[in-house]
């Protein structure tokens, strides 16, 4: 995906998030695989957004205050730790002089831009706190994480839904003005918007995840954070399609939930997301091993199966991400946070293929879940003790078993149905050709005992 959509996109030249948010990607290949290509077109892109005198490129203007164009600090900061550029360094502190005046509401958090007064979205928590958290850690000792931790605490408090454990898309501090004509004028949840949209709790969740892996393990509030990571964590699992293993846009409903001949559907973004935060929590430890992979094992499955296509000049594409959504301002009165408007507005009703916004999860999604794939020993125990090292290679299709011990092993792989699909055995290392099989998830088996599950894509 990411060599695909370098060909798609070429050299990107403007400042965005989502344009921050693929490279950012890009970077977690090259951390992986640590293929210079990919530094090179995250570098590159540095160049094209930051000139020699660290002035952001012209898309970007301080004044609007707008958290998503902080974002792009993220790929920036770690362009910057391997090139130790002064325009980079410039850059990146102008980004946090915008945090240091971003307007806040009476309660601390973080408008979301300047044009939506004493507004806090879920998104903004991803488009504005890890960068915080980062530069924070990074330049200034950590010393304003409790800053950090209470945009997470307060949007949190004041949008999420214990009963349903989902969380409003936005939350107005002051829902008579203009602007917030979205909002809810009653309790409970006055304020809020009317409806859970799964990218916006996508953005929140794997910003939790993300601010997590900077805070010190002995930081006072970490423990509020993990709490917070734990309930959000429960209502993914709780919603997830269990046939799919996707989710919906509108998080709550299923493909019942129609508006105008235009229906539910299973969104790529949020799914990408979801399964991202999922699988980085439970490399952690911030989420239980046990409880969660096997919900982002099957969300990755799904992804893979559902959404993924291969084109005709051999790239693969990300499809179903809805294009874009936002609530109001006033002078766009059609983005009312409605069922309506999530499913047939001009912007939250395209749906799109290879949107920047999807394929960045999906990459991420993917690093992790190779991380894992990829885990050092996998033991078990049934009649011989075993010591194996399982690893699908994809880019030839074949698994391979290394049988550290020269045991007989016998081998069965299933599909994710329950029917085996193929079988080897033998008392020295194998090598199982799977070209023929469907793209889609199998299970392993060796003498009786689970012992992997991997991807074939």
């Amino acid at each position: 995906m990411a060599d695909s959509q370098m060909k798609r996109s070429g050299t990107i030249s403007e400042w965005d998030y989502p344009n921050g948010l693929f490279i950012e990607s890009i970077l977690k290949v090259y951390d992986t695989y640590k293929d210079e290509q990919y530094y090179t077109y995250a570098l590159n892109h540095a160049k094209a957004t930051v000139n020699t005198a660290g002035k952001i490129g012209s898309k970007y203007k301080f004044t609007d205050f707008n958290l998503d164009y902080v974002n792009p600090g993220m790929f920036l900061l770690k362009v910057y730790n391997k090139e130790n550029d002064n325009r980079y360094k410039i850059a990146l502190d102008t980004l946090r002089k915008q945090l240091s005046q971003q307007p806040r509401n009476s309660q601390g958090g973080f408008w979301h831009k300047k044009s939506y007064p004493n507004q806090m979205w879920l998104d903004g928590l991803f488009m504005g706190s890890r960068f915080y958290a980062l530069y924070d850690t990074k330049f200034d000792g950590g010393q304003n994480l409790d800053d950090v931790i209470n945009q997470f605490v307060l949007i949190h408090s004041k949008t999420f839904n214990t009963e349903k454990q989902l969380g409003y898309h936005a939350w107005a501090e002051d829902p008579s003005n203009k602007d917030a004509f979205w909002a809810n004028k009653n309790e409970p949840f006055k304020g809020c918007s009317l409806e859970f949209w799964s990218r916006g709790i996508g953005w929140f969740f794997a910003a939790l995840v993300d601010v997590l892996d900077v805070i010190p393990e002995n930081h006072p509030r970490r423990n509020e954070m993990l709490t917070i990571l734990n309930e959000v964590a429960s209502g993914i699992k709780r919603w997830q399609d269990k046939d799919s293993g996707l989710w919906y846009q509108l998080t709550q409903y299923d493909s019942k939930t129609c508006v105008n001949g235009k229906c539910n559907y299973f969104e790529a973004s949020s799914s990408c997301m979801f399964t991202y935060a999922l699988l980085k929590s439970v490399r952690l430890g911030f989420l239980s091993k046990e409880i969660y992979l096997p919900v982002g094992e099957k969300a990755y499955n799904g992804i893979i199966t559902n959404l993924i296509s291969t084109e005709k000049d051999g790239t693969v594409s990300l499809n179903n991400i809805c294009s874009s959504a936002g609530l109001g301002p006033s002078s766009n009165s059609s983005r009312d946070g409605s069922i309506s408007y999530y499913l047939t507005g001009s912007d939250a009703g395209k749906i799109v293929s290879n949107d920047l916004k999807g394929v960045g999860p999906f990459i991420m999604a993917s690093v992790e879940y190779e991380i894992i794939e990829r885990s050092t020993e996998i033991k078990t125990t049934n009649k011989t003790d075993l010591s194996l090292l399982i690893h699908f290679q994809h880019d030839t299709n074949i698994l391979f078993i290394k049988n550290k011990q020269s045991v007989p092993i016998f081998v069965d792989i299933f599909d994710i149905s329950g029917k085996k699909i193929t079988q080897a055995s033998g008392n020295a290392d194998l090598s199982v050709p799977f070209s023929p099989y469907a793209k889609g998830m199998y299970i392993v088996k060796v003498n009786d005992s689970i012992v992997k599950k991997f991807i074939n894509y």
